[in-house]
């Protein structure tokens, strides 16, 4: 009689880490062709940079909260001539949205302060952030499912330069297509 229910509880596991699987390869998919629509001229380092803030969070760009501040002002001074609107004012990071993009234009608009934006972002910068230990393998599944998505995103030399960091958990930079033409000036804060 216990064999049976062991069978059952063992299937219902099995399928719930199933679902689990297929849910997270649903996400990300939904999330490639959301920035594909987006933001044309996306590049994969695009796809590997929301994927890394959503995992990592700010991690890896605070170490100084009075330094923070100053290149936020700094930021904020250079972009303030700069046509924002190209990227929205808040906006998810990767599939599991953990965190969130800031724009800068809620500064510009009067919708935060520069030091609401400061706290916000010192607050999504503890070292505490990390989804799990593995970001290589989460990339490899992320790249294979946006390559999926967008085959025009192939590009076997920036494919092994983004292996390359995952596997040494590095943050990247925007491609220069997305700068050129998205202006983005934004920072990370916890969702």
């Amino acid at each position: 009689m216990k064999r049976p229910l062991v069978i059952i509880i063992i299937c219902m596991f099995s399928m719930f880490i199933m679902s689990c699987e297929n849910s997270n390869d649903k996400a990300i998919r939904m999330m490639c062709e959301n920035i594909h629509a987006a933001y044309p001229l996306a590049t994969l380092q695009d796809i590997y940079k929301t994927c890394y803030q959503d995992f990592f969070g700010a991690e890896h760009l605070m170490n100084d909260t009075a330094a923070a501040r100053q290149y936020i002002h700094y930021e904020l001074e250079q972009c303030r001539d700069t046509d924002l609107s190209l990227m929205p004012k808040r906006e998810p990071t990767g599939f599991r949205h953990r965190f969130a993009r800031i724009n800068f234009s809620n500064i510009v608009d009067g919708e935060l302060t520069e030091e609401q934006l400061v706290m916000m972002f010192v607050g999504a910068a503890g070292k505490d952030n990390a989804f799990s230990d593995d970001w290589a393998s989460e990339w490899k599944t992320i790249e294979k499912i946006a390559l999926e998505v967008n085959p025009e995103w192939q590009d076997p030399e920036l494919q092994k330069e983004l292996t390359e960091a995952a596997e040494n958990r590095y943050a990247v930079r925007h491609s220069e297509a997305f700068r050129n033409n998205y202006n983005p000036h934004y920072r990370i804060v916890r969702n």
